[in-house]
C-alpha cells in the first residue's frame, strides 16, 4: 500500500479474452514511468495517424501500428492513415478483402471508484484498418 498520501493509488482491472481478470495496483508515478518506458522506442518510429480526424497515434498504439505496417508489408506505402470501423462506414468505404482483420488498438480512461480516493483504469479495444486495405463503396 502507498504510504504517501499525496499520491493516490490507481487500481487497474484488465479483462482479456475468456473472462480472465487480473488485478494489480500501481501508484500514479509507477503508471507514468511505465508509459514513458513503453514510448521511448516508438518516438523514433514513423508517425501513424487517424485518417479522418488527423489525430496522431501515440505510445503503445503507435508501436503496434508501426509493427503491423511492417508485418503487412506496407513499409514502402506513403500512407500512414488508419480508419476505425465506424469511420469506414461513415466515409462509404469498404474493405478490399474480407481476409483483412485489421489491427486491434487500445484505449484507456480512469474512472473514480465510488466511496474511495482510488481510480479504476478502464481498457477498451477497437479495430483499425490501413488506408491501403480500403476502397470506395461500389455504386
Amino acid at each position: 500500500m502507498n504510504t504517501n498520501t499525496n499520491t493516490p493509488e490507481v487500481e487497474i482491472t484488465v479483462a482479456p479474452v475468456a473472462s480472465i481478470t487480473r488485478h494489480y495496483k500501481k501508484s500514479v508515478i509507477e503508471l507514468y514511468q511505465d508509459a514513458v518506458d513503453s514510448t521511448i522506442d516508438s518516438r523514433k518510429s514513423a508517425v501513424q495517424m487517424n485518417g479522418i480526424s488527423g489525430n496522431l497515434y501515440t505510445g503503445l498504439n503507435k508501436a503496434i501500428l508501426n509493427k503491423a505496417k511492417a508485418e503487412l508489408g506496407l513499409e514502402l506505402s506513403k500512407s500512414n492513415k488508419w480508419f476505425t470501423v465506424k469511420q469506414i462506414t461513415d466515409a462509404n468505404l469498404v474493405q478490399k478483402s474480407e481476409d483483412d482483420y485489421g489491427v486491434i488498438l487500445f484505449s484507456s480512461k480512469l474512472k473514480d471508484i465510488e466511496g474511495s480516493n482510488k481510480k479504476e483504469k478502464i481498457i477498451t479495444y477497437y479495430r483499425v484498418y490501413h488506408e491501403s486495405a480500403l476502397e470506395p463503396l461500389p455504386l
